[in-house]
């Protein structure tokens, strides 16, 4: 048992340094990319949400697109997790890593499903995001829909008189259609 104790305490000294270094790593990693001047950027473009009037239980579906705006340097890369947010609230989300064969202007796509099972009724506001640690901009990592998505009980009518479906958009103010 004492041989046990003690060989996990020799243990605990190199793991703390890799642990250290790696720290001091990152650091360093940022500072040198401000130093350098360069920059790694995302930018979430464009979310589509289909349907916006949905009965609880329906699949909602939530397209976005983000664009590569950055530049990249000594093949560095980083890892990240694309996600939709109702009220708040990450309803979807999926891993998303860029790489050094990332290039400037790059658009990325995905495709999100809402399962809206187990919602409360009511009016939800649909946020997209791709965070990424060290974003020159990090306030263009992420879209709000100003419209909200409607959800209603199984079965019951919508206010106004509407039916299901519908589409509602977002598009970052900044960027130009090409």
């Amino acid at each position: 048992m004492r041989s046990r104790i003690r060989a996990s305490g020799f243990l605990i000294v190199p793991v703390f340094l890799l642990l250290l270094l790696a720290q001091e790593k990152d650091a360093s990693m940022a500072e040198s990319l401000q130093r350098d001047g360069a920059h790694v950027d995302l930018v979430v473009r464009k979310i589509t949400v289909s349907p916006a009037r949905a009965h609880v239980g329906d699949i909602i579906r939530i397209e976005m697109t983000w664009q590569y705006w950055g530049d990249m340097i000594s093949n560095y890369y980083d890892t990240t997790i694309a996600e939709v947010l109702a009220n708040g609230k990450v309803v979807a989300g999926k891993p998303f890593v860029y790489n050094f064969g990332a290039q400037l202007g790059d658009e990325y796509r995905d495709t999100f499903l809402w399962d809206t099972k187990g919602m409360a009724p009511g009016a939800y506001r649909i946020r997209g995001q791709v965070p990424l640690r060290l974003d020159a901009t990090p306030y263009d990592n992420f879209l709000v829909v100003k419209e909200p998505v409607t959800l209603v009980p199984q079965g019951a009518s919508f206010p106004s008189g509407e039916e299901s479906g519908g589409t509602v958009v977002a598009k970052n103010p900044f960027w130009l259609e090409r």
